[in-house]
């Protein structure tokens, strides 16, 4: 598979490669969006009812070419990899790791087990070639809520940009997971803003408001908007955990 971040055709030849390569579902997927551009309310009922199925149109070549031509990305990869490096975790679990874009500056820092989650196809085809040179890095199809390992199986659980995406229930589910299956640090870059997509979430005030307490928390200064940003890392131990493990999820005021 190219690879290399290439000028974008124009209109018509992209519509016409978008149905001869990924089908009609596809093509209908990239129609909606741009359609429905300015009108986010019907864009996230009739685009983003189904996440894994956006996620699944959406994860691809296109996507990888769209966020690799955007230097910010890169820049805001590179700070949280440095950040997590920091704290020096035995290994790294990534819940929605796309492409690998995140592992990749990981693995550039930490010489420890690095594990990526995501519940698109699309997106982990496209991490195994992105990270082909990386064979210690294992990939998981699988999804946030619903992590398929037992508890403490990574010594830091990282999202990015992956809770603020889901509807507060399962983001709350999410949240749990981390918790469950992370031994001492859970790290987060989850944008605070709303749209079609974003439902906009407080992480680190769903943290301190379950008596969690955080190593840090703050905006990206490499972020394309650092007024919407968060990046913060929880400090895990055992009886914070059992104590959340035993609690009901309660609606918290994590919105910003």
């Amino acid at each position: 598979m190219d690879l290399i971040v290439r000028s974008r055709p124009i209109l018509p030849l992209r519509a016409w490669n978008a149905l001869r390569t990924r089908g009609p579902a596809y093509a209908w997927h990239k129609v909606l969006r741009r359609v429905l551009s300015r009108h986010p309310r019907w864009k996230r009922q009739w685009l983003y009812a189904d996440p894994r199925s956006y996620w699944t149109h959406r994860g691809g070549i296109d996507y990888f070419r769209e966020q690799e031509g955007q230097p910010a990305r890169s820049r805001r990869a590179a700070w949280i990899a440095e950040h997590v490096a920091a704290y020096q975790p035995t290994s790294i679990l990534e819940i929605g790791c796309g492409y690998g874009k995140l592992l990749d500056e990981l693995s550039r820092r930490q010489g420890v087990t690095l594990c990526g989650v995501d519940f698109s196809p699309t997106q982990l085809e496209l991490a195994r070639r992105f990270l082909e040179h990386k064979p210690a890095v294992r990939l998981v199809l699988s999804r946030g809520e619903r992590l398929p390992f037992p508890d403490d199986s990574f010594d830091m659980v990282v999202t990015s940009a992956v809770i603020l995406h889901n509807a507060p229930e399962v983001a709350e589910t999410i949240r749990r997971e981390v918790v469950r299956v992370a031994r001492r640090f859970a790290a987060h870059n989850e944008e605070t803003s709303e749209s079609y997509n974003r439902f906009g979430y407080d992480t680190a005030l769903w943290y301190r408001s379950r008596g969690i307490p955080l190593a840090e928390s703050g905006p990206i200064p490499a972020d394309d908007d650092p007024r919407t940003s968060q990046f913060c890392v929880a400090l895990l131990d055992p009886a914070a955990k059992a104590a959340l493990k035993t609690s009901s999820p309660r609606r918290a005021h994590d919105h910003a």
